[in-house]
Parts: structure tokens; C-alpha cells; sequence
């Protein structure tokens, strides 16, 4: 039964971030809850087959399952671009596979059935004799469709025959009023920081706001793609990225201002900023990311769902917030400067524009202007 735990986890929360509840229920029942999901318990076999027998269900057993199949991901192809699936079998399953493909190589009518429990998942036709136990399956898939058939593969046969008893749809765990206090509260606090920022640092507040911004919709789209489900150490993972990416701003924007302070242009407070904040973000990111990682690993190892989601979550926002501190911002204040805004740096610092004294050095707005 515990092996039955692990095959199902490994199928529907493949990235740790989907958060079901899935746990014994007596001796031989199990639950399985799954946040905004759905799934299927089958096992995988393969199979020889003719192009209608294979569509009949009529095949020729050999002895390959699931088990065999140390492994099947998604990736696209170097050459065409288009979407693949990879699998690469244990020694067993290599001579097993071995002998299929030499026998149907070059037989059009004859394929490589897949199936899952009795229905046929895929019949790919062999297109070389494969030795090494390692190919892939093409057919002009979706991101979708082969992510879906590598986690079916991946996920290999159950040790012992499931029987569906029960299935029903529940509401979430969160309830929709503490969702929507949560979009508000989190919508409030962003809020308050964009006006923060822009009241401090001004123009620079203003980039920083629009970088926020972007970082927070570029995240939000890797979390669809991934998919990431927000649970709630999804959303402290993701609120916690949020204020990383502020934080590299305002090490950015305080090298920008100590440099204007000096009398450097905007152009030239720019770059010298951005070289004297690097190694500060550059460290503090590659820090939670080495914490990340850890944690990633304690995850896997006590198949806690909850620390692997956090974990992964926060790897994400981190990566980004990188990116858009550095890029982002160092791009929009590049164009600022080369507009002419550079030439008001009082719209940049709110010590205002410097000005020298008579000994040649930086003074404050209340000084005398002349040299």
C-alpha cells in the first residue's frame, strides 16, 4: 500500500506543487484529494499490435509493464522544434524492447501498443532497432499532450489492482470568501509598496512599480504553465518572491542615489549602481536559492508536499525577480536617460539636484550654487 501511495503522488503532483491529500483509509482504501484536478489510477503496458488490432485491443503480450520504465519526460525536438517524449527503459525492459523493435522495424503494419489498464494510450510504429532501451515517441504533440503522456508513462504500473468506489467534487478548502480576502489583502499590500516606492524614489519608484508589475504577471504565467496550485505555502512562497524583487530594486535605486549624491549624471549613477548592487543581489538570490534547493530535497526525502511546493514556488519568483531587477529596470532606466530625463536628477533622488561649494565638493540644495 505504501508503494500504491507513491505511484499515485508520482502521477498527479509530479512537480510537487499541486498539494492533493492523498493518505490511507483503513488497511487496503485510499483517499485522494486533488485541488482543481483530475485524475485516473490505470497501469501501463506494452504491447505488440497490428494497426486494427491495436485499435480492437487485440495484442500480443510480452511481458513489458510499467515497471520496466526507469523513466519518460517531454522536451522538443533540436532539429524540428516540436514537442517529444522521451522514455529510457532498465536493463530488463532494454532487452524486452530490444527484441520488439527488431522484429517490427520497417513493418508498417505492425506498431507498439501502449496501453493503460485495457484502453490503448498510444501505438507508435518502430522506426529503428533500438539496442540501448532509450527513444522517443513523436506525433506532432501539444505542450500539453506530451507533458500528459510522460506523467501517464512515468508513473508506471500499480503494484496491486485499484477498484474506483467512490468520486465526487467537493469545494475548496480555502472557501471562496477566504480566497477573496486574500486577492484583496495581497492586492492592498502591493498596492502600499508601488506607492511607497514611486513617493520615495520617484522616477526610479515609478520603474520600480512597472518591473513589479511585470515581475508578478511573468510569474503568474510560469505558475500556469508549470502548473503551480496556490495553495496557501504557494501563496507565502510567492508574497516572500515579491518582496525579494522590491528589495533589489531599492539596493539598486540607494547605489543610484549615493552616486547622484556626488554629482555623477544619471546615465553614469546608472551603471556605477547597478555594478555596486550586483554582488549584494547577486549573493542574497543565490542564497535562497542554494535554501530552496535544500529544502527541495528534505521534501523528497519526507514526501512532505507542502515544503517541496514552497520550495519550488519560491524558486521561480526568485529566478525572475532576478531578471527583472537586472533587466528590466536597468533597461527602463536606460531609456530614461536617453529621453533626457537625466537631466532632472531631482526627479530621481529626493535629497535633490547636488550642488558644489566653494571647496569643490557636493553640497545640499541650501548651499551656495557658485564655485
Amino acid at each position: 500500500m505504501e508503494g500504491v501511495l507513491d505511484r499515485i503522488n508520482r502521477r498527479v503532483n509530479l512537480f510537487g506543487t499541486e498539494e492533493p491529500i492523498i493518505q490511507l483509509f483503513g488497511e487496503d482504501r485510499v483517499i485522494v484529494q486533488l485541488p482543481g484536478a483530475s485524475g485516473s489510477i490505470s497501469e501501463v503496458e506494452f504491447a505488440e499490435a497490428t494497426d486494427a488490432a491495436a485499435v480492437e485491443g487485440i495484442v500480443a503480450e510480452i511481458g513489458l509493464t510499467g515497471d520496466d520504465l526507469e523513466s519518460a519526460f517531454a522536451s522538443t525536438d533540436p532539429n524540428t522544434g516540436e514537442w517529444e517524449v522521451n522514455i529510457a527503459f532498465n536493463d530488463r525492459g532494454t532487452g524486452i524492447f530490444s527484441d520488439l523493435t527488431q522484429r517490427i522495424v520497417g513493418v508498417e503494419t505492425k506498431r507498439i501498443g501502449v496501453f493503460l489498464d485495457d484502453d490503448l494510450l498510444i501505438a507508435p510504429v518502430s522506426l529503428a532497432w533500438i539496442r540501448d532501451g532509450r527513444s522517443s515517441i513523436t506525433g506532432n504533440f501539444s505542450r500539453e499532450e506530451a507533458r500528459t503522456l510522460s506523467i501517464q508513462l512515468e508513473a508506471g504500473s500499480l503494484p496491486v489492482p485499484l477498484e474506483l468506489i467512490q468520486e465526487s467534487d467537493v469545494d475548496a478548502l480555502l472557501g471562496e470568501e477566504s480566497l477573496k480576502k486574500s486577492l484583496l489583502a495581497g492586492i492592498i499590500g502591493l498596492g502600499l509598496v508601488l506607492l511607497f516606492m514611486i513617493a520615495y524614489y520617484r522616477m526610479a519608484g515609478v520603474v520600480a512599480a512597472f518591473a513589479l508589475l511585470f515581475y508578478a504577471v511573468v510569474v503568474l504565467a510560469v505558475f500556469k504553465l508549470v502548473p503551480v496550485t496556490l495553495g496557501l505555502s504557494g501563496i507565502g512562497a510567492f508574497i516572500l518572491s515579491v518582496g525579494l524583487a522590491v528589495d533589489a530594486n531599492i539596493l539598486i535605486f540607494e547605489r543610484m542615489k549615493e552616486e547622484i549624491r556626488i554629482g555623477r549624471t544619471l546615465a553614469s549613477s546608472m551603471e556605477v549602481g547597478f555594478s555596486r548592487a550586483w554582488p549584494a543581489i547577486r549573493d542574497g538570490n543565490f542564497s535562497t536559492i542554494i535554501t530552496c534547493l535544500v529544502l527541495l530535497w528534505l521534501g523528497s526525502r519526507t514526501a512532505d508536499d507542502l515544503v517541496t511546493g514552497f520550495a519550488f514556488t519560491l524558486f521561480i519568483g526568485v529566478v525572475v525577480s532576478m531578471f527583472t531587477a537586472i533587466v528590466v529596470s536597468r533597461n527602463l532606466l536606460q531609456l530614461m536617460a536617453w529621453i533626457g530625463l537625466g537631466r532632472s536628477l531631482n526627479l530621481f533622488s529626493p535629497e535633490g539636484t547636488p550642488t558644489l561649494t566653494a571647496g569643490g565638493r557636493p553640497g545640499g540644495a541650501g548651499q551656495p550654487r557658485n564655485v
